[in-house]
């Protein structure tokens, strides 16, 4: 039966005959969903639940984030410090990743999350690497939310 069905429509036989035909409804839309534009976007600014402030210099069209984080705790506190990453929207939120190199403090972090566009914060996980020789506890890990900042 599926030897005599094209592309998509193969797909959605072959769907519809395992019970997931309902899955088969994005291949047959014609547009893909537009995304509502973000509220992730050029000079805005975001604490996580340290206090530490994330501000957003830019995002480029292709995703490239720019800006500063400025850390509350540990080494290089109230100081801002470089954050290069990526952001890819998608509808209602989207897929976010940055890092710093904590200069001076031997150290780098990454994050890497989901943004909520509704609840205006997005949440990742992180992972702190100390420059050391390997150890057991030279990476550590934890997560953070990342609320919009309150503007002045």
């Amino acid at each position: 039966m599926l030897t005599s069905l094209k592309g998509s429509a193969a797909v959605l036989a072959l769907l519809a005959c395992t019970g997931l035909a309902g899955v088969g409804q994005a291949f047959a839309q014609d547009k893909p969903a537009v995304p509502a534009p973000s509220k992730f976007t050029s000079g805005t600014a975001w604490v996580n639940d340290d206090g530490s402030e994330f501000a957003v210099l830019t995002v480029t069209p292709s995703g490239l984030i720019n800006g500063t984080i400025t850390t509350k705790v540990g080494c290089g506190a109230n100081k801002p410090h470089p954050v290069t990453g990526w952001f890819y929207p998608a509808p209602n939120g989207g897929a976010i990743t940055f890092s710093v190199n904590w200069a001076g403090c031997n150290s780098v972090t990454a994050w890497s999350g989901q943004f909520n566009n509704t609840a205006n914060r997005f949440q990742a996980l992180w992972f702190l690497t100390i420059a050391s020789a390997p150890t057991l506890n030279g990476v550590v890990a934890g997560s953070h939310v990342f609320v919009a900042a309150k503007k002045p």
